[in-house]
């Protein structure tokens, strides 16, 4: 809807801009009309299509105007200027079709003629000129043939029945073509604007994959620079407690960088599809002994404690890849949240069952939900460890492998609540839900 909106606004700037051209061109036949049929007229019907034009063509040129002098804002055309102008037309659509009963009567045959060509010329230019903001063309076809139809039938002038078949063929005809330009139009606006998308998401993925080598270059730097400086500590033949603090800190910068080269593999391998999950029950108790097992000791570095609850509830996944799924969610708690605090559950309902993260830290700024999950995308509190942004990308792949999806749930704690949500097992395999 936005999309439209933007067309029917740029497309009516452009319309009115040059719609003098138009106008000028009405006011010329008017009158001439109005000079030819003075006098000659039945003087109401002459009257009020005269005041009815008259009433359309001012307005249309203070319209003009006021919109070359003082530019709408785009929600001004849209709620204002695009009625008014769907208005104006059809005054004038009704004024031409009732034209034809003031000028046709009183016109001789060679005039009458001309009058017929003038009403064909007038449909033509709103073909011509019809956007998608001011389509009128059909109601004047209906209005201004119909009203010609009719007086053909009832006035019975030389060729009545053969100018009564056609005009409706004419104006079907117009109606049709004008179907297909604007189809055309419309395929090649939305083909432009996919290819413009597209455009748009090679430009982001080239930038983001831009942004990740120097990512990865500044973030493997750190370890293994730190890693370098405690081994020059290192002093053969020292004292094992002298070289304790100094091994301990080689073996912590290598365990940083295992897990950032561990998390651009995991990401490589899903971007190529080499990841086949081989799903089968799974309670969620072996679940959380696995995570409980890999991320304990840094939880308890980070003097982070870890509860669980929900152990019986069973679901429908891959071990290994549900396991690396909320492994990458805890991992990130302990890194980012800031809290001091993470329980890890599971619930069911109805058919589905659900893993929870959830920390008492500072949480997740507004906007944050949707583009944590991205690529190398991190969100506005992250913790000194860094990371590429990878971690969170890599859990809803992961999940999404296994039929399911992940995300972030607001309001259920003051830190940040994210969830993995899959198919649940059969109630018989639940041995105990929360």
């Amino acid at each position: 809807m936005a999309y439209r909106n933007r067309v029917l606004v740029n497309e009516t700037r452009t319309e009115l801009k040059g719609s003098i051209a138009a106008w000028v061109a009405l006011s010329t036949g008017t009158a001439f009309l109005a000079f030819t049929f003075a006098g000659r007229a039945e003087p109401l019907g002459f009257g009020l299509w005269l005041g009815a034009i008259g009433v359309f063509l001012v307005g249309w040129l203070a319209a003009w105007i006021g919109f070359i002098a003082k530019p709408p804002s785009d929600a001004a055309i849209l709620s204002r200027w695009i009625p008014g102008a769907k208005g104006g037309m059809l005054l004038c659509n009704l004024a031409t079709a009732g034209s034809v009963w003031v000028f046709l009567p009183v016109a001789e045959p060679e005039l009458r003629a001309l009058m017929l060509v003038l009403f064909a010329w007038f449909l033509i230019i709103q073909f011509a000129a019809a956007t998608e903001a001011t389509q009128v063309l059909r109601s004047a076809v209906v209005l201004v043939l119909g009203s010609l139809v009719a007086w053909l039938l009832v006035a019975q002038p030389p060729y009545f029945m053969v100018l009564a078949l056609f005009l409706p063929l004419f104006g079907a005809t117009l109606i049709l073509i004008r179907r297909f330009v604007r189809q055309a139009v419309v395929d090649a606006t939305t083909a432009r604007a996919a290819a413009e998308a597209a455009r748009r998401d090679l430009e982001r993925e080239r930038d983001a994959k831009t942004q990740f080598i120097r990512a990865a270059s500044h973030d493997l730097q750190q370890p293994l620079q730190a890693a370098s400086l405690f081994l020059d500590r290192v002093k053969p033949g020292g004292r094992a407690a002298e070289q304790t603090p100094s091994l301990g800190g080689v073996k912590r910068s290598l365990t940083v960088a295992r897990t950032l080269v561990g998390a651009m593999l995991d990401h490589l391998k899903l971007e190529g599809g080499a990841v086949r999950p081989d799903m089968t029950t799974l309670i969620a108790r072996d679940l959380f002994e696995r995570v409980l097992l890999t991320q304990g000791p840094a939880a308890a570095e980070a003097g982070v404690g870890i509860s669980v609850a929900g152990g019986g509830v069973a679901m429908h996944a891959d071990p290994l890849l549900l396991a690396r799924a909320v492994e990458n969610l805890v991992a990130n708690a302990i890194r980012h949240s800031g809290g001091g605090r993470i329980v890890l559950g599971a619930r069911r309902h109805g058919g589905e069952a659900t893993i929870w993260v959830v920390d008492d830290g500072r949480g997740l700024p507004e906007g944050d939900e949707t583009r944590v999950f991205a690529p190398f995308e991190q969100g506005a509190h992250v913790g000194a460890a860094g990371g590429f942004g990878l971690g969170l990308a890599s859990t809803r792949g992961l999940v999404q492998l296994m039929g399911g999806d992940c995300g972030i749930r607001r309001g259920l704690t003051r830190g940040a609540a994210f969830y993995v949500r899959l198919r649940a097992a059969a109630p018989e395999a639940v041995s105990c839900a929360a």
